[in-house]
């Protein structure tokens, strides 16, 4: 049986603790790990990580949080990051009007760029999205269509919101919070509209905060197991399967 964490953070973690992370989350079975940036600087330090750990691996990217201008300095910092050994996707990145609303247009922007990018470099991208859907419909709409490829990570939304992300033809990334823990009523249903070919698991794990790390990927694979009515092994098996396709490993 395999498990898979389509998405965390590991560049927090104190070394010692991320060797006993990483270690507690091969015992469990989870086998592929992909780490996020969140700016420039932690995008250096996860692509180092997974120069460094077996079985992760690295996404770029600067998350909407920490927008900033694409100016021509940051195209080309990640545009080099992008193309280093070890790198699978870009990410986080995306758009977040709910708690950043006064830099919309900037996230707008470098959204518009890091997407630009991945298709350049032939990178799926893990999105954030919160209160901003519409926008995100609009830009991906007009990116899909020149190979951009992707999950939505995290994703919390009704049936029309997962419609639209399958839509668009892109995975469906479930984690911890929403769905193991401070449950989401509605998404206990919606997940069971997910496709299995287009299901991805994850933690959105970080230091810092109560959790095993990756390894907690497995409770999540459990209860979608149950609200299914299917085995953990197909689950867990499919969600690894799907990740690795969209990753092309």
């Amino acid at each position: 049986m395999s498990f898979s964490d389509s998405h965390c953070h590991l560049d927090g973690y104190q070394p010692e603790l991320l060797t006993e992370v990483l270690e507690q989350a091969r015992v469990k079975g989870v086998d592929t790990i992909v780490g996020m940036g969140m700016t420039l600087e932690s995008s250096v330090e996860t692509v180092r990580l997974a120069q460094s750990y077996d079985r992760v691996l690295a996404a770029i990217g600067v998350h909407p949080w920490n927008a900033i201008p694409p100016t021509d300095e940051i195209r080309r910092h990640l545009y080099e990051l992008a193309r280093r050994e070890h790198v699978v996707a870009m990410g986080e990145i995306g758009l977040d009007y709910a708690r950043n609303p006064q830099t919309k247009e900037i996230q707008r922007e470098l959204l518009i760029y890091e997407l630009s990018l991945a298709r350049e470099t032939g990178l799926p991208v893990s999105i954030h999205c919160r209160e901003a859907h519409q926008d995100m419909m609009d830009i991906l709409r007009q990116k899909t269509g020149s190979g951009v490829r992707g999950a939505i990570h995290g994703f919390s939304g009704d049936s029309a919101a997962l419609k639209d992300w399958l839509n668009l033809g892109f995975y469906v990334s479930i984690g911890v919070r929403g769905f193991v823990t401070n449950e989401i009523p509605s998404l206990q249903a919606t997940v069971c509209e997910i496709p299995l070919d287009r299901l991805l698991t994850e933690t959105d794990s970080t230091a810092g905060v109560r959790s095993a790390g990756p390894a907690d990927v497995v409770s999540v694979v459990e209860k979608l197991a149950s609200l299914r009515e299917v085995t953990i092994e197909e689950i867990a098996n499919t969600a690894t399967a799907n990740l690795k396709r969209l990753l092309k490993l």
